[in-house]
């Protein structure tokens, strides 16, 4: 079988979409499958994660993928996607995130391929994003996928009961843990853990206010943001108004997330709303401790509040997160 996927940025990306995709692609291939990427990437782009070298890469090279695009620059990709599409004839299209999804359909539509839409977030994103304004054509346009797959059962719910029998459970896969944290040992300074890109949707400022609160109570405990994004400029700035020092680090993402988790005590994700949040399941997998907001979908989903770690009240409030994040680090 020929599987072409399509995602709109591969270059440098360290995101859950990109290693889902790879990790799902590369393990078509080992299987014997004919696999191909499709992204709006500039010739020359080169994953964050390991992609096996057997996956054909079609790099778009038209346009920045991370600006939003003309009129005339859409129709020109729409014609390139189409070409390809006509010219290696893949069995099933598979894309990742709706804006990928809507760009395949509307290319293709008369091709009688079928679309498989992988959406990676929870419905509640809506109520985050502008395109929240038109979820209901939104949820329409869903109706030209084959299958539609979402990673919790009780995300289906929240969605028209017109797409519900479209709708497949994939929950993201977690690897085998050979070192787990040793949250009994004896050491001189408590780590405090965030992993994530720097994005609106991690709401890292909201950590970083709630660590500033309880700080001066806790002057055995660090904090650790792990992760790049378009905020990394405003959180350093934040830091510095703060004047955190060496209390509060800032570091760029890396492959090796098991050290981070191997030595760390407690793992806070303040995430607006999330999918299958992929940091946070890894940390819980290392036996760490947990604290995210119950208002957020997909940390309110793995999260039991009280016995794998904490729930803060509402979502995105500094002061509910300040006081859940103390409580467990009182609590040796």
């Amino acid at each position: 079988m020929h599987l072409l996927f399509v995602s709109r940025k591969f270059d440098g990306v360290a995101g859950g979409v990109e290693r889902m995709a790879i990790r799902i692609m590369n393990e078509m291939v080992a299987r014997g499958h004919e696999v191909s990427l499709f992204t709006w990437d500039a010739r020359g782009a080169r994953a964050h994660y390991p992609m096996d070298g057997r996956i054909r890469w079609h790099m778009l090279e038209m346009g920045d993928p991370a600006t939003t695009a003309s009129t005339s620059l859409r129709v020109a990709r729409a014609r390139r996607f189409r070409h390809i599409v006509r010219a290696h004839r893949p069995d099933v299209i598979v894309a990742f995130q709706h804006g990928a999804f809507l760009f395949a359909a509307a290319s293709v539509l008369v091709d009688d391929i079928p679309l498989i839409l992988c959406e990676r977030n929870a419905p509640d994103r809506m109520d985050h994003i502008k395109e929240g304004r038109h979820r209901g054509l939104v949820y329409q346009s869903m109706r030209l996928a084959a299958a539609v797959t979402v990673q919790f059962p009780g995300y289906i719910e929240r969605y028209p009961r017109y797409l519900h029998h479209r709708m497949v459970v994939v929950p993201n896969p977690v690897d085998p843990v050979d070192t787990y944290a040793d949250l009994s040992a004896a050491r001189t300074r408590r780590t405090l853990l965030a992993v994530g890109r720097l994005s609106y949707q991690k709401n890292f400022a909201s950590l970083v206010h709630a660590f500033a609160r309880i700080a001066p109570d806790f002057a055995d405990w660090r904090l650790r943001i792990v992760g790049d994004g378009e905020e990394h400029g405003a959180l350093r700035a934040q830091i510095d108004a703060l004047g955190l020092g060496d209390r509060l680090t800032l570091e760029p993402a890396t492959n090796d997330v098991g050290a981070l988790y191997t030595n760390a005590d407690l793992f806070c994700l303040p995430s607006r709303f999330e999918g299958f949040p992929n940091a946070l399941a890894e940390a819980m997998a290392h036996g760490l401790p947990a604290v995210g907001f119950r208002g957020c979908a997909g940390v309110n989903e793995l999260i039991e509040s009280g016995r794998n770690g904490v729930l803060a009240a509402g979502n995105g409030d500094a002061g509910a997160l300040a006081a859940s994040l103390a409580g467990v680090m009182r609590d040796d």
